[in-house]
């Protein structure tokens, strides 16, 4: 008798929130398709992290592989580079934009006006942000 009054009891205590950024703190998200045929396409956004440590560690999306891509200056030349993992601090804004982290999305074939792109956590969550896909030569609004 005392096991299903503790199991309901513990289904009513609020559940802890995972570190990841709410989806509202996922904003300005856009894929720039490149105009070379099968060549990659990159994705830029801006994420502000919810209030507890965490990593971003993969994106997803529909016909598409990803990787979590940065930019560093390597011997005096500026190269890209994939990276497994991005730490975030409690609160901390990052922004990928050209020039600094950014998706690297190869395979992509006819996109339509927008692309789900999923970004995974370390923490276990999954935020879902509609991409709005630009040809070559756009730049942020």
């Amino acid at each position: 008798m005392m096991k299903p009054l503790m199991i309901a009891a513990l289904a009513l205590l609020p559940l802890p929130a995972l570190a990841a950024p709410a989806e509202d703190g996922i904003k300005k998200a856009w894929v720039r398709i490149n105009p070379a045929p099968g060549r990659p396409a990159a994705g830029y956004f801006v994420m502000i992290n919810g209030p507890e440590a965490d990593a971003l560690v993969a994106a997803e999306a529909p016909g598409a592989r990803i990787e979590l891509h940065t930019v560093a200056m390597t011997d005096g030349v500026m190269r890209m580079r994939p990276i497994d993992r991005l730490a975030l601090a409690p609160g901390e804004t990052v922004e990928f934009k050209s020039g600094g982290y950014h998706l690297m999305l190869f395979g992509l074939t006819a996109p339509g006006k927008t692309l789900p792109v999923t970004l995974v956590f370390d923490s276990g969550a999954r935020r879902t942000v509609e991409a709005e896909v630009r040809m070559a030569g756009a730049g942020p609004r």
